[in-house]
């Protein structure tokens, strides 16, 4: 092995791609990239803190240091010190959270307003006589007897995972306990005055955000979010799919990473809430087709090819237990139908919080990621109209020579003047790279400038624009004052990617529209949803042309829709009502199959003939 060798090194859930020779450890790289990796020792390899997981590729075996910190299962399962790795071959690598000093941005807040309660499960406070020698009932008889004459609750039962845990819960609670009831069955007990909790989640193909909810009042206890662990074996869900098809144990560790990162999540919460696991007795799972069937572990093989078929299209009430999720011993999983292809729960969602349903004027819903999914209402119409944009990664940097997610460091806005480039970066730190509304704002401003064509190609002639390893790039930070050390810039084939995702959103609306026979001048309001169309710049979005001209339309970002509409159908039975008849109310439009569908693709990927610096 020759140590000028140099091979790609992908950092994932960062989305980090960099170059780095042989004799270059991961560490280094890492860290020459603008990655902070924990290191109490500075990568000598006596702490563990540097703990990475070699997903794919070659690398130098475990030296002695990495074979007396890690055990030999972990060494099994591709665990390695990030300071004693060096790559032998084009490598991903999976960052654990506790290995990285600072995580990425992820948005878990919404603008929109909240519902009223009417929660699927009671609370109902019991204090019971403890058995003698002349009452020796059974424990769960003596519990329902009292529930029955106290609040008239008869018949009530409970699963064998709840039966287990009853005897110890009374005896713990010297018989005063809170039963918590969904219609008539027992789902858990907990110490008196306990109130039930519930856990929404949002489960995006790139990131994951979570509420714990107080059941009773429909109040927000603790919020966060973490990235999707699955975007090691795909940045997008087809590449997971087909990952899980050809490997026999792919769609039980695809779903066991998960079920994981939703533990962390709810200990994270309850420890923030200061609660208990017993208390969280009921869950809503929201996410497109691909992540809610990888999550449930159904058959996918179906779902990773033409036509694109769920293997369930229906509402799914899962026990927790069965996900392996630390909830209560009997709690639920609600899982919310999905509309047709990767138009899934979480877009179900989305109508349902933005209550796109119920406008009395010509609406679209857009949710920008890695599937975009957009919708339509028109009023009077018996129904919605829902297409999904296979936009891929790109706002999500990947693919992007310097892209990456939305971490300290990430580039967020720009501005090209005559006497330079302004621009904003996460935590007001030096650039290490762009993520999304970076990556807009970049693409609007080089077309505003002149720097490149309606067709997304770079004037040569004009000064501004550099010949890299790559051709044609434009410089937005030199080296010398960026946090990695290494020029950052945008590059030809950075712009040809922007250009292929914006092509299909732009596509995707278009003959949404044209399907509906809705003209862009009756569009009265765009409602942006999302992590990524909370920061993004609506200006430099039109701008670029990512969505098509609709010159009379109001454009609206509420942040993270799909987790409050999570929330609403955890906290209100009226909600989830609801989000079925939405899901059965609203048609699917397969693009692929409109006719034209390539030309206006290719036609999407232009810029506009004219900006509109007003709009």
């Amino acid at each position: 092995m020759r140590n000028d060798e140099s091979f790609q090194i992908q950092f994932q859930p960062i989305g980090k791609r960099v170059t780095a020779s042989s004799g270059v450890s991961l560490f280094e790289a890492a860290r020459e990239s603008g990655i902070d990796l924990a290191s109490a020792c500075g990568g000598e390899g006596n702490c563990g803190q540097c703990r990475i997981v070699l997903l794919s590729g070659e690398a130098t075996p475990p030296n002695f240091d990495e074979e007396f910190i890690l055990s030999e299962l972990e060494l099994k399962q591709g665990e390695r010190l990030a300071c004693c790795t060096y790559p032998l071959s084009d490598v991903t690598v999976q960052i654990p959270r506790e290995s990285l000093i600072t995580g990425q941005r992820l948005q878990i807040a919404s603008d929109l307003q909240e519902i009223e309660p009417e929660p699927m499960i009671r609370a109902y406070a019991v204090e019971l006589i403890s058995p003698t020698l002349e009452d020796i009932r059974p424990d769960f008889t003596r519990m329902a007897d009292e529930l029955a004459k106290t609040y008239g609750l008869h018949d009530v039962y409970a699963t064998t995972s709840v039966l287990r845990t009853i005897s110890t819960i009374l005896r713990a609670n010297d018989w005063r306990v809170t039963v918590f009831v969904h219609d008539r069955e027992i789902v858990g007990l907990a110490a008196p005055e306990k109130r039930p909790l519930g856990f929404a989640v949002d489960l995006g193909t790139t990131k994951i955000a979570a509420y714990l909810v107080d059941l009773e009042t429909g109040a927000d206890l603790a919020a966060a979010g973490a990235p999707n662990p699955q975007i090691g074996y795909g940045e997008d869900v087809i590449s997971r799919l087909n990952h899980v098809y050809r490997n026999s144990e792919g769609g039980r560790v695809m779903a066991a990473k998960v079920q994981e990162t939703l533990n962390d999540l709810l200990n994270e919460l309850t420890t923030q809430a200061g609660a208990t696991p017993e208390q969280v007795v009921d869950a809503c799972i929201v996410g497109n087709t691909a992540m809610t069937h990888l999550l449930l572990q159904l058959p996918v093989s179906q779902l990773a090819k033409a036509p694109y078929v769920a293997a369930v299209g229906t509402a799914v009430d899962v026990p927790a237990a069965e996900l392996n999720l630390t909830m209560a011993a009997g709690a639920h999983v609600y899982v919310p139908p999905c509309i047709g292809g990767f138009v899934g729960a979480d877009h179900v969602a989305m109508i349902l919080a933005s209550d796109l349903d119920q406008h009395d004027k010509i609406v679209l819903g857009v949710d920008i990621g890695t599937n975009t999914e957009i919708a339509i209402c028109k009023p009077g119409a018996a129904f919605l109209t829902s297409a999904s944009c296979a936009s891929g990664p790109a706002f999500e940097g990947a693919h992007i020579s310097d892209g990456m997610r939305a971490a300290s460091g990430a580039i967020e806005k720009v501005r090209i003047t005559p006497a330079g480039v302004e621009l904003t970066t996460i935590d007001d730190v030096p650039a290490v790279g762009l993520c999304g509304s970076g990556i807009v704002d970049v693409m609007a401003e080089l077309y505003k400038s002149g720097l490149i064509n309606q067709r997304g190609r770079f004037d040569k002639e004009n000064r501004r624009v550099g010949n890299g390893r790559f051709g044609s790039e434009f410089l937005l930070v030199p080296a010398s004052h960026s946090g990695s050390s290494r020029d950052v810039t945008i590059t030809q084939k950075d712009v040809n990617e922007i250009q292929l995702a914006k092509g299909a959103i732009h596509a995707g609306l278009q003959i949404l529209l044209e399907s509906t026979d809705t003209t862009p001048e009756e569009v009265d309001e765009v409602i942006i949803a999302g992590a990524f169309g909370s920061f993004l710049n609506v200006k430099s979005a039109i701008a670029m042309g990512l969505f098509p001209e609709l010159p009379n339309a109001q454009y609206k970002q509420v942040g993270n829709a799909a987790v409050i509409g999570a929330k609403w159908m955890l906290i209100s039975r009226q909600a989830r009502q609801r989000a079925e008849q939405i899901a059965h109310n609203t048609v699917y439009n397969e693009l692929t199959v409109y006719p034209q569908f390539s030309r206006k693709f290719a036609l999407g990927m232009l810029f506009p003939d004219s900006v509109n610096s007003e709009q």
